[in-house]
């Protein structure tokens, strides 16, 4: 966090409007580590501070943009950054409190708790505005969002975000995609190294010797027929690990010998988590004291306020040669088949 003091030297920054009086207030939030909490018909974006002095700054508000996933974090229905107004409704809270302040608590019960009581507070008028930009921070070279034990760096992730890796073509980049090449085995399953494993000269297993490691293979054991057709639904397809395996016990698809194989067309689910940080900035926005009644003002032309981190966000994935849609239709009526059957009995 970066403090700084309204004074002279910044009038250019910061003016006070009442009666040319200098207003002398410490802010130790520019560029802060953000909360989130869902209140009773508002949004609330805060910070706290419990060292120095007993304070926050928060910004509450109401958009349709934003809304909540099953575990209350922040997410956004748009890649596009968001900006809104100041108002009676959105608006910005500045406050000093006789003790240390507890932020969720606090801000989003329906019913505040009593203490700490504020002692000073600034509210914003109906000038400024209020931007949320996204972006994710699982872009980085030595970050995993797809969870496979590979870095992005590893999987051909261009930091340019133009030419990413995408070993089978199907429109997600191995960095994002659990099966880089399309098999029905998931990457982290063909990284696993075992006793029997043939590893190459970078010690990723290459079952069938043919200078492609498993997890980039589509036809693992090199026996003409495809990793994906020798995975049945009943087990590779829902429990990645577990599949079709001769009497010997090794897996069909890692074994020349067994050429036996089923068509189908089911693919397992390419849904992952992503990791997002919300940049949150305040422009040409007043925040006038309230407490006191002098209605001393300070102006602000930009204020980075901070970022504001959630992880594991769900998020969803399809191939391009899928129509994942239908599949959730199948799933949403298999729900309610179900239910009726159960209303029934």
């Amino acid at each position: 966090m970066k403090r700084f003091l309204i004074a002279i030297a910044l009038l250019g920054l910061f003016t006070s409007c009442d009666d040319g009086d200098i207003i002398v207030t410490d802010f130790d939030f520019e560029d802060s580590t953000l909360q989130f909490c869902e209140g009773p018909n508002k949004y609330v974006i805060y910070a706290t501070n419990n060292d120095d002095v007993n304070e926050s700054i928060s910004v509450e508000f109401t958009n349709s943009n934003i809304t909540t996933d099953d575990s209350g974090n922040f997410i956004t229905n748009t890649s596009e950054n968001i900006t809104f107004s100041l108002s009676t409704t959105n608006k910005v809270i500045y406050r000093i409190y006789d003790g240390q302040i507890n932020g969720n608590s606090y801000f989003c019960q329906v019913v505040p708790p009593s203490d700490p009581v504020p002692t000073t507070e600034y509210v914003s008028g109906s000038d400024g505005t209020v931007t949320i930009a996204t972006r994710f921070t699982d872009e980085t070279g030595d970050a995993d969002p797809d969870d496979d034990d590979l870095s992005n760096l590893q999987e051909g992730w261009d930091p340019d975000g133009i030419n990413h890796q995408d070993t089978d073509g199907d429109g997600i980049p191995d960095y994002l995609d659990r099966d880089d090449d399309g098999d029905n085995v998931i990457t982290r399953v063909e990284l696993l190294v075992n006793e029997d494993s043939i590893l190459d000269d970078n010690g990723e297993v290459d079952t069938d010797e043919d200078g492609i490691p498993n997890y980039l293979d589509d036809d693992d054991d090199g026996d003409g027929v495809e990793t994906r057709l020798e995975v049945s639904e009943e087990d590779g397809l829902t429990n990645p690990g577990s599949f079709s395996s001769t009497g010997d016990g090794l897996p069909n698809y890692l074994n020349d010998q067994q050429t036996e194989f089923f068509q189908h067309n089911e693919n397992i689910s390419h849904n992952i988590t992503r990791n997002y940080g919300y940049q949150v900035t305040l422009r040409n926005f007043n925040l006038e004291r309230k407490d006191d009644g002098s209605g001393e003002t300070i102006g602000f032309s930009s204020y980075q306020l901070g970022s504001l981190n959630e992880t594991n966000i769900p998020f969803e994935l399809c191939p391009n040669d899928l129509d994942c849609s239908e599949e959730e239709e199948d799933e949403n009526t298999d729900e309610t088949e179900d239910t009726d059957e159960e209303t029934s009995n």
